[in-house]
């Protein structure tokens, strides 16, 4: 990006860079660098400076989780209440939320899948009016389930959104659709995306849930048919927008 000369111009963007990262941490609470810099299509250096900025005025608080002590610890960075108090819009009849990051609440074998369900909302921001995370929604109704995100398309389509990284267990995927299948029957959503990280990944998943023959919902026992399946479309993170 062209380097801004006129000084007013220059503090509107820095102002509009530093709600955009507010308003995404708002719901998020937490992400990494790299992901904020995605969310403002922006440099690096760029992105470690509106940062930083933010930093010294007390809206976001920083934390890193060293993993081994060869390697370079893994950076997050988190909204604070102050940060809250300025994240929503009165003026639109949007309630304060008082929830902080707290990083003791952070798990390190959590945070690459939270990062990689953050990236798929900000590259297929054009493609839906809201989106919520897994932390905000209610909670699941019996014998539902709470995926990683759900989606109210442009066409106003309730889609839930998992974002799988590896093969499970058999009786996982069986509990995985009497899951979302008991929440469709409850209008929750009306399908689900599943997003993996590359072509191998998503056919190998794929392979997997196609193992599925049957599952339990509501207390039946259901054939997993072709129309079933059909409610179930898997995808790579490259692809995920054209889901939606």
């Amino acid at each position: 990006m062209p380097l801004i000369q006129d000084p007013a111009e220059r503090r509107a963007r820095a102002a509009a860079k530093r709600k955009q990262i507010l308003r995404f941490l708002r719901d998020e609470l937490y992400t990494t660098p790299q992901v904020i810099g995605l969310l403002l299509n922006c440099a690096e250096r760029g992105t470690r400076a509106t940062v930083a900025s933010m930093e010294r005025d007390g809206l976001l608080k920083r934390h890193e989780i060293k993993i081994m002590p060869q390697l370079p610890p893994v950076v997050i960075v988190g909204i604070t209440a102050q940060g809250q108090g300025e994240a929503y819009d009165p003026d639109a009849g949007e309630q304060i939320r008082l929830k902080a990051f707290e990083p003791s609440r952070v798990d390190l074998k959590s945070i690459q899948h939270t990062v990689d369900t953050q990236a798929l909302r900000i590259q297929s921001a054009d493609r839906w009016r809201q989106w919520v995370s897994t932390d905000r929604l209610a909670a699941a109704l019996a014998g539902a389930k709470k995926p990683d995100a759900v989606a109210l398309t442009a066409s106003g389509e309730r889609v839930a959104i998992e974002c799988e990284r590896h093969v499970k267990t058999r009786q996982r995927y069986e509990t995985f659709f009497a899951g979302h299948l008991t929440a469709i029957r409850q209008r929750k959503w009306s399908r689900v995306v599943i997003a993996a990280p590359d072509e191998d990944k998503r056919r190998r998943i794929a392979d997997a849930l196609a193992t599925i023959k049957t599952c339990s919902v509501q207390g039946e026992r259901i054939k997993v048919d072709d129309a079933t399946r059909a409610l179930f479309k898997t995808c790579t993170y490259d692809t995920f927008p054209n889901q939606l």
